[in-house]
């Protein structure tokens, strides 16, 4: 399967803004819904308030892993709150069970609300909670550069406080996510903090994984990266996070790939220049076209380094090049870097990839092999979307020639999970089909460089493989994570719609596990194959259950029944019309010959546009 990025980046693009579209209206309609209850009853524990989210009749109170009913008030503001018939008063004490439904009624000013009311509690993470200056998100989510300060509280799984206090900032982030309304964000605080021993630093990421229907591939592919020897691996935990009382949903608490003790240790390039020029953010910028920055009147005697550097097909970043053979990069740090910073790092960057491309017998005196073969043998079994296109980092430090691959970053759209549910992709080759659209040209060179591929090869024997496979084993890493985190995701999966997104291959949270699982497995057997000459098998057994799959076309539709774990190699496309495909109705992705089929599905007669 060949693989044109830039047509599938505008399908992508086309599919996520039509998923926001529809989305941005529920959306609208869920605030005014949480905005009509906020003034008529809240839960308040151990001081902190949290706040109802209603749902087609149904008002929700999300709880933290370690909510309990002591310490516990539900508050009743100007009004007569009734739950199950029985009146309830801000002064007494209250405990309700969760997975519970109650019939409840508000009245208020001779005006009467009445419906369902459940609470839902989280177990095993952390959790966040978040409180602007303005009290709101609104400008936040609608406007990428617009920051709020306020205070935050962050609790480990067993109510302990972890940090009490202001932050300096927050703000959205991301690129394709940014289109979707459960935002990522970046925070800043103003000291070094360790959260969940994870080390000290001011600035920290929570990763909405809105794309991942699992919410465990970022995670576990940071894991599988430092399992795997790759320096300066991000950490991340899972946490329930709350902005303004209202509950958010699963996160991704992690580090920044940033320059810094506890971070990426190189020199602090940027800091150097800084304490010469002052603020660099005001300094005037310069782009050539092939090269842009900041023009400083000062430079550090030595700038060779450190340099961090990522492969961006965005190209957005106040710094950055691109090489002769078209190969964008932008500095995260410096992030304001020199005009003689960009023409020393560009230069330098320009004598790898020439050395690469012209197969360099000492090329390896040059780039790390090992980070290098590492970094590529993690994307390369997971099947990486972005490898190769963006989030692809670098680094070179001062008074040393080599280049190292690394840190790892970006994984909610591997395993499957976006556009490739194919298993049968070789990545490294597959990118010589889409060079020109803002991919790297160099790693085809090195799959075919004996030494590189040897490495590759012998790594993957000797501790890819059997990792992977302890992985998917059952009670294995991907199981013992699931578990850890299900309480979570059936409180994120209440609050955001996933069939609206369009995430995940089915509506049940244990069938995307035992997908990914299953990914995982074909990988292994396609790489076996390929550099093994081995066929192993490593998919599990189905459950013996019977599953209905319906085909709606526009004018018939028919049911097939297909037994748990097999998959279709045939569809009934004589109900399509010219043009027409079979898409999933839960992630809208294209039907294929590799997909499991683990519950009832239904697949919609489309053109996919």
């Amino acid at each position: 399967m060949k693989r044109i990025h830039s047509l599938l980046i505008g399908v992508i693009s086309i599919m996520i803004l039509a998923a926001s579209v529809s989305v941005s209206e529920a959306f609208r309609q869920q605030r005014e819904a949480e905005k009509a209850f906020e003034d008529k009853f809240c839960l308040v524990f151990e001081g902190e308030r949290i706040r109802p989210w209603e749902q087609e009749g149904t008002v929700y109170f999300f709880l933290p892993s370690h909510f309990t009913w002591e310490n516990t008030s539900l508050e009743v503001l100007d009004g007569e709150l009734q739950i199950d018939g029985g009146v309830v008063n801000s002064s007494d004490f209250v405990q309700y069970e969760t997975d519970r439904t109650y019939d409840y009624s508000f009245t208020r000013k001779k005006k009467s609300y009445e419906g369902k009311l459940t609470f839902l509690q989280s177990a095993n993470i952390g959790s966040i909670y978040i409180e602007t200056e303005s009290g709101s998100m609104d400008q936040v989510d609608r406007d990428k550069k617009h920051k709020e300060q306020g205070q935050i509280l962050v609790k480990d799984p067993r109510g302990g406080i972890s940090y009490r206090g202001p932050f300096l900032s927050i703000k959205s982030r991301g690129n394709s996510t940014w289109e979707t309304e459960k935002k990522s964000y970046s925070l800043k605080l103003p000291n070094p903090v360790d959260f969940f021993a994870m080390g000290e630093a001011g600035n920290w990421v929570l990763l909405s994984n809105v794309l991942d229907g699992n919410k465990l591939q970022n995670k576990l592919c940071f894991e599988m990266a430092e399992e795997f020897g790759l320096a300066y691996t991000p950490k991340g935990e899972w946490v329930d996070l709350y902005l303004n009382g209202r509950y958010w949903g699963n996160y991704l608490l992690c580090e920044k790939i940033e320059v810094g003790e506890n971070r990426v240790e190189i020199t602090d390039l940027e800091e150097e220049t800084k304490q010469l020029n002052g603020r660099l953010q005001d300094l005037e910028t310069y782009d050539t076209g092939t090269r842009k920055g900041v023009l400083a009147s000062q430079n550090p005697e030595d700038i060779s380094g450190g340099y961090l550097i990522e492969k961006d097909s965005y190209y957005d970043s106040v710094s950055g090049f691109v090489t002769e053979d078209g190969n964008l990069f932008s500095l995260k740090s410096p992030q304001y870097a020199t005009r003689e910073q960009i023409d020393y790092v560009a230069g330098y960057i320009q004598q790898i990839e020439n050395r690469i491309l012209a197969k360099d017998k000492d090329l390896f005196q040059y780039i790390d092999l090992d980070s290098f073969v590492r970094r590529y043998l993690l994307d390369e079994t997971v099947l990486n979307y972005d490898f190769g296109v963006t989030s692809m980092y670098f680094y070179k430090d001062r008074n040393s020639q080599m280049l190292y691959a690394g840190p790892v970053w970006d994984y909610d759209t591997c395993m499957g999970t976006g556009i490739f549910s194919t298993s049968k992709v070789l990545a490294a080759l597959d990118i010589r089909d889409h060079r020109g659209a803002g991919s790297i040209s160099w790693y085809p060179c090195l799959y075919e460089n004996e030494t590189f591929y040897q490495e590759t090869v012998t790594a993957y024997r000797q501790f890819v493989r059997p990792y992977i496979l302890s992985m998917i084993e059952p009670g294995g890493k991907i199981d013992q994570s699931a578990e850890r985190i299900r309480s979570s995701i059936q409180m994120d999966k209440t609050r955001w719609s996933y069939r609206e997104i369009g995430i995940g291959h089915y509506e049940s949270f244990d069938n995307n596990v035992r997908y990914m699982k299953y990914f995982l497995g074909r990988r292994l057997r396609f790489l076996d194959q390929q550099w093994l000459g081995e066929d192993n098998r490593y998919e599990e057994a189905g459950t013996g259950e019977i599953h209905q799959v319906t085909f709606a076309g526009a004018e018939r539709t028919e049911v097939v029944e297909v037994p748990d774990g097999e998959v279709m190699l045939a569809a009934p496309d004589h109900l399509l019309k010219e043009g027409e495909k079979w898409y999933n109705r839960q992630d809208r992705r294209a039907w294929n010959t590799e997909l499991p089929i683990y519950e009832d599905m239904v697949f919609e007669a489309g053109s996919g546009t």
